[in-house]
Order: structure tokens, then C-alpha cells, then sequence
């Protein structure tokens, strides 16, 4: 904690930030633009890169947070959810936790070939060479529009095999490509920002995104809030486990997508059903290219300094 604390101490000042660090100071900070100990300056004057592009993707994420803390939902929505036995939540959870439990006793090798993988990590250091040279907004953006080139192929595949299953009332055997394409678009959206998910800690926070991508109400924040603190610290508030955390992501996936799977048994109809693989897979890519901007971000600030 100590470097995120001297690391909090220049860019904020004042006796607050040496008292207490916290990463809702850092965002609110951010957010009224008084990083850099620079109290009250006016949005008129000139912003070093870096601040400006953190207090974008920090909006971004407040974007996101509100959209789905209170997400409107339609009567049939709800009658569907309330009508849903509890078996079919049941078999949608292992359905899904299977698939997951496979793909990482696999290795990431399922998810992203090999190849796929160095040129997305010779792209990154190509970046990040033009972004050491000189670092602009330009510079720094083109990481995000790296990751948003490397996920949109994952979105759009499961959009089209979601439609195409739900059009044959088939829905359990939709679940594993559905679990690939979704580890896909973290995995590669990870590397476009230069993390690698090969290791315990960085998978156990790829599931932990994707369950919290989907959550709603307070839950959301509380989970964007634990996230958050790794990102500063390294550290998980509670000790878990990658099992643990399969299957917490496991009943996310299936307690999300249950209006969805239910549709998708019924021929023909069951293609808007499918359509909500597409839904998915957009949000939690959407949030994944927040959360690893913020933490890339953080940790290039962390390393200037």
C-alpha cells in the first residue's frame, strides 16, 4: 500500500490524501479535475494527457454503473423470471460452470490461440514504445482501440450462433461457445491493455468482472468496488479461490440470461431469446474495456512516478 499511497500523496496533496487513500478519492478527485494538486482549474485550461484520458474512461465507468444499477425491465421480463422453475436456474448454472471449469483446466490456449496472443503483445509493446516516446491522448487511446478491435469479432459470432440456436429451440448446447467467446473478449481485452490472465490472480479478476459486469442495484457498486481495490493493491478484500469464484460467475451467467435460455427452447421464437448472447457479450466487453483502461492507466501513472 505504501506506493499507492505516495502515489496518491503528489498527484492529490493536502493532508486528506496522506491520511486516508482510497480509490473513491482518486475517482471523485479525478472527476472534479484536481489531480496533480492543481485545486479548481477551470476545464478551459490545459490537461496533460494522462489526466485527461483517466477522467474519460472514469465517466465512462459512472456511464456504465448507473445505466445498470436500475436497468428497466419489461412485464415479460419479470413474469418470466418470476415463472422460471428454479431447476432450469440450476442447470443453466452447471451448464455454465462446467464449461468454464473445462476451458481453464485447458489453459487460456482455448481461448486465445498462441499466435493470436503475440501479435496482440507485439501490438502492445508497439504502442506503448509510441506512448514512452511521447505520450499524447493519441498515444494512450491507442490501446482502447486496440482491445475494441480484438473483442467486436467475439460479440458479433455469438450474437449470430445465439440467433441460430434459438432459431433450432436449442439452448444448453449454446452455453460453452457463449462461456469461450465471453473469456475471449476479458482475455484479449486484457492483453490489449498488457495483461496476461495465465495467472491465478488475474483469472480469478476476469471472473470476478464478468460477474460483476452483470450484477445490478448496489451489488454492482459493491463489486466495482472490489475490483477497484485490487486494481490499486493487488490485494482481494476476502480470500478466494478461482473454484469459488467459478461458480459465483456461474449463477451471475445463468440468473442474467435466464429470460434469454428460456426463449431460446422454443423453435423460431427462441431466435430473440438467442439474441441476448449478443446483449451479454456487449455489456461485459464494454465493461472490461473500462476496467483494464483504468487499471493500465493507474499503473503507467505508478511507474512515471
Amino acid at each position: 500500500m505504501g506506493a499507492y499511497r505516495r502515489f496518491a500523496e503528489r498527484n492529490f496533496g493536502g493532508r486528506e490524501a496522506k491520511a486516508s487513500f482510497c480509490p473513491i478519492h482518486m475517482e471523485i478527485r479525478a472527476s472534479t479535475g484536481s489531480l496533480n494538486g492543481e485545486e479548481g482549474r477551470g476545464d478551459g485550461m490545459k490537461r496533460d494527457a494522462w489526466e485527461q484520458e483517466f477522467r474519460a474512461v472514469w465517466r465512462r465507468e459512472e456511464r456504465f454503473l448507473r445505466q445498470y444499477e436500475c436497468p428497466p425491465k419489461s412485464p415479460l421480463d419479470q413474469k418470466v423470471s418470476e415463472l422460471a422453475p428454479e431447476k432450469l436456474i440450476e442447470t443453466l448454472r452447471a451448464a455454465f460452470e462446467k464449461a468454464v471449469a473445462v476451458v481453464f483446466d485447458k489453459g487460456s490456449g482455448v481461448v486465445i490461440r498462441e499466435n493470436r496472443r503475440a501479435e496482440q503483445q507485439r501490438t502492445y509493446q508497439i504502442n506503448a514504445y509510441a506512448a514512452h516516446l511521447q505520450e499524447t491522448r493519441r498515444s494512450l487511446r491507442a490501446f482502447s482501440k486496440a482491445a475494441d478491435r480484438a473483442g467486436r469479432g467475439s460479440v458479433l459470432l455469438g450474437g449470430a450462433a445465439g440467433i441460430g440456436m434459438g432459431l433450432l429451440g436449442m439452448t444448453l448446447p449454446d452455453v460453452p461457445l457463449v462461456t469461450v467467446l465471453l473469456l475471449k473478449c476479458v482475455y484479449e481485452t486484457a492483453e490489449s491493455f498488457g495483461f496476461s490472465c495465465k495467472e491465478e490472480t488475474e483469472r480469478i479478476y476476469a471472473l470476478r468482472l464478468i460477474e460483476t459486469a452483470l450484477s445490478e442495484g448496489a451489488v454492482l457498486r459493491e463489486n466495482n468496488q472490489v475490483l477497484e481495490h485490487f486494481a490499486q493493491t493487488g490485494i482481494w478484500h476476502d480470500p478466494i479461490t478461482v473454484n469459488l469464484q467459478i461458480k459465483a460467475t456461474a449463477r451471475r451467467l445463468a440468473e442474467s440470461m435466464l429470460y434469454g435460455k428460456a426463449l431460446q427452447n422454443i423453435p423460431l421464437a427462441g431466435a430473440v431469446g438467442g439474441a441476448g448472447d449478443f446483449l451479454c457479450l456487449r455489456r461485459v466487453r464494454r465493461y472490461a474495456s473500462i476496467k483494464y483502461q483504468k487499471r493500465f492507466l493507474l499503473r503507467r501513472r505508478m511507474e512515471q512516478d
